[in-house]
């Protein structure tokens, strides 16, 4: 591609990304708008340009795996306490 469409195609991203990420925002306040998603796709689209939304997105990215990790901890913790109270339930019987 010349040099005048990667120049076309780096704006149209960038706009596209501002947009995403500000319809996002206005997701945040109005009920009608997803507006978690849009930003997170805002920021994907945006981290190719500027070091600041590469930056948020590891930060999304981290915050997401402890996220999980704690959730699947408290998960495992549930299901070893109903198996040992089912257990404990059948030597009652």
């Amino acid at each position: 591609m010349n040099a005048a469409g990667a120049g076309r195609s780096g704006w149209a991203r960038k706009a596209g990304g501002w947009s995403l990420l500000l319809v996002g925002l206005a997701g945040c306040v109005l009920p009608v708008i997803p507006g978690i998603p849009l930003m997170l796709a805002g920021l994907l689209v945006l981290a190719r340009d500027y070091v600041w939304a590469r930056k948020a997105v590891r930060y999304v990215k981290r915050k997401a795996v402890a996220v999980r990790r704690r959730t699947r901890t408290k998960a495992m913790a549930r299901g070893i306490a109903s198996r040992e109270a089912a257990a404990a339930q059948r030597e009652q019987v």
